[in-house]
C-alpha cells in the first residue's frame, strides 16, 4: 500500500485522472457487491423459512393420511389379495373337516374300540385253537402211553394239559360278549386312523388355523390403514400444499443462485480492475521514477524485499548445516563402523547428500552396502525429525529387510525406542524375530502388538492382539 501511494503521488495529472476513474469504477463495483451480499443474506433466510414450511407440509401430509391415500390402490389391492388367501385357507379347513378330522373329538372312544376289537379277535383265535389243542393233547397222551411211560408221569402230564385248557376256557368265559366283530384288517385300519391319520390331519388343521389368524390380523391392519387415509378432497389439498411449498423452495434456490453468480462475477471484475490499477500505477511510476524525490522510498521497499530473501536463504543454510550434523550423528550412532564416515554435506540447491571419510576425501555412496544405505536413509529421516523440533509419528515398513545381525541389533536397541514418541513397525516374523521382539519388550518400548493374518480362502485379513511369539 505504501508503494502504491507513492506511485500515485508521482503520477502526472492525466495519469492521475485515469487512476481516479479506475478507482471510482472499483468503488462502484465494490458497493454493488456489498448490496448483492446483503441480498444474498436475505435470500438465505428466505430459503431457510421455505424449507421449514415445506417440512411442515410434508409432516402434515403424512400425519393426516396423505401418504396412505397416495398408496390407496396398492393397499386396496393388498387387502383384496389377503381376503382371497383367507377364503382359500378357510376352504382348505372345510375340506379337511369333511374327512376324518371330526373323529378327533372321540379319540378315547376310538382307543377303547381298538382295545375291544383286539380282545375280540384274540377270543376268536382262542376258540379256533381249542379243537386243535384237544386233538394235539390226545395225540400226546397216546404217544406217552406207547413209549411205556409210567402211569404217574402220564397222570402229571394229563393234569398239566387239563389245567392249561381250563385256563383258556376261563379266559373265553370271563370276556365280555363280542359286539364289534371287526376283522384283523379293519382293526389295523382303526389303529392307523388313531395313530397316524388323525395326528397328521390335526397338525394340518393347526397350521391352517395359524395362517388364518395371521391373515385376519393383516386384514385388520390393512383396513385400519385405509380407515385413516385422507379423503380424495383432503388428499388433494395436502398434496397441493406440499407442491406449493416445494415450488417456493425451488424459486428461492433459483433466485439465490442468480445472485450468487452476480456476486462471483462482480468479485472477478473487482479483482480485474484492481490488477489493472496496480499495473497502471506500476507503469506510471516506472516512467517517472528517475525524476522524483520519492525514488528512495520505492528503492528501499525493493531493498527490504531483497534483504528478506537473503535472510531466508541464510536461515535455510543454517538449518541445512544443522541437518548435516544430525544426519551424520544419527548415521554413526546406527552403524557398527564408527570410523567409516567423518562428514556429511547436503547441497542447498538439489539437497543431494555427499559423504566424506576421515581423511576428508569424498566417499562414494556406491561403496555402502545395501544395509548401510538403508541405515543412511533412516538416519536422514531421523535427522529431519530432530531438526523440525516437532513430535511426529514414524511408520516403518519392512525395517530390517537388508540388514545384517549387528545393524539389526543397533536399529532395535538404538533407533526404534527413541525415533519418536510414536513408532509404527510393519514387520514379518523373519525381520523382527523372537530375539528382537524380546529385546524391545525388555526395554518397555512396545505399547501395542497386532498380528495381521490373511485367509486366502475368504480373501480377508483378520487383526489379532499379540505378535508371532
Amino acid at each position: 500500500m505504501l508503494v502504491n501511494r507513492k506511485r500515485k503521488a508521482i503520477a502526472s495529472s492525466t495519469q492521475l485522472l485515469t487512476i481516479e476513474e479506475t478507482e471510482a469504477k472499483s468503488a462502484a463495483k465494490q458497493a454493488e457487491k456489498t448490496q448483492i451480499n446483503h441480498k444474498l443474506t436475505q435470500l438465505q433466510h428466505r430459503l431457510e423459512q421455505a424449507n421449514k414450511k415445506r417440512d411442515r407440509a410434508r409432516q402434515k401430509f403424512n400425519q393426516e393420511g396423505g401418504k396412505i391415500a397416495s398408496e390407496r390402490e396398492q393397499i386396496e389391492s393388498k387387502l383384496k389379495d389377503l381376503n382371497l388367501q383367507l377364503a382359500a385357507k378357510r376352504q382348505e379347513l372345510i375340506i379337511l373337516g369333511s374327512e376324518s378330522l371330526p373323529l378327533n373329538l372321540i379319540t378315547p372312544l376310538l382307543s377303547a374300540a381298538a382295545t375291544q376289537a383286539k380282545q375280540e379277535i384274540e377270543i376268536q383265535q382262542l376258540k379256533q385253537a381249542q379243537s386243535v389243542l384237544a386233538a394235539r393233547d390226545k395225540k400226546l397222551l397216546d404217544y406217552l402211553n406207547s413209549i411205556s411211560l409210567s402211569a404217574e408221569s402220564i397222570s402229571k402230564v394229563n393234569f398239566f394239559i387239563q389245567q392249561e385248557n381250563q385256563a383258556i376256557a376261563n379266559s373265553i368265559q370271563h370276556e365280555s360278549a363280542s359286539f364289534l366283530h371287526l376283522t384283523e384288517e379293519e382293526l389295523q385300519q382303526l389303529i392307523s386312523l388313531n395313530q397316524d391319520v388323525l395326528p397328521l390331519q390335526i397338525k394340518q388343521a393347526q397350521n391352517i388355523i395359524e395362517q388364518i389368524n395371521w391373515l385376519t390380523t393383516e386384514i385388520d391392519n390393512t383396513e385400519s390403514q385405509l380407515a385413516i387415509a385422507a379423503s380424495p378432497e383432503d388428499y388433494q389439498q395436502l398434496l397441493q400444499a406440499v407442491e406449493n411449498t416445494q415450488q417456493e423452495v425451488s424459486n428461492c434456490k433459483a433466485l439465490y443462485q442468480v445472485e450468487q453468480e452476480k456476486y462471483t462475477q462482480l468479485a472477478r471484475e473487482i479483482e480485474r480492475i484492481q490488477q489493472e490499477l496496480n499495473r497502471k500505477l506500476k507503469n506510471y511510476s516506472e516512467d517517472a521514477i528517475d525524476n522524483i524525490n520519492d525514488e528512495h522510498i520505492i528503492k528501499s521497499a525493493a531493498k527490504v524485499q531483497q534483504t528478506l530473501k537473503i535472510f531466508k536463504e541464510k536461515l535455510s543454510l543454517k538449518k541445512l548445516n544443522k541437518l548435516e550434523t544430525e544426519v551424520k550423528d544419527c548415521f554413526l550412532y546406527l552403524l557398527h563402523k564408527s570410523n567409516l564416515i567423518n562428514r556429511i554435506t547436503i547441497d542447498s540447491d538439489r539437497f543431494k547428500l555427499a559423504l566424506y571419510d576421515t581423511d576428508g576425501q569424498p566417499f562414494p555412496k556406491q561403496r555402502l552396502s545395501a544395509g548401510e544405505k538403508q541405515l543412511l536413509a533412516i538416519a536422514f529421516l531421523w535427522g529431519l525429525a530432530r531438526v523440525s523440533g516437532r513430535n511426529l509419528p514414524v511408520a516403518i515398513d519392512t525395517p530390517l529387510g537388508r540388514l545384517d545381525s549387528s545393524h539389526r541389533k543397533n536399529l532395535v536397541e538404538r533407533y526404534f525406542p527413541t525415533a519418536s514418541h510414536q513408532v509404527i513397525l510393519l514387520s514379518t516374523d523373519t525381520e523382527i524375530g523372537k530375539k528382537e521382539v524380546t529385546t524391545l519388550r525388555e526395554q518397555e518400548a512396545i505399547a501395542q502388538e497386532y498380528l495381521l493374518e490373511y485367509n486366502p480362502n475368504t480373501r480377508q485379513t483378520t487383526v489379532k492382539k499379540g505378535y508371532f511369539w
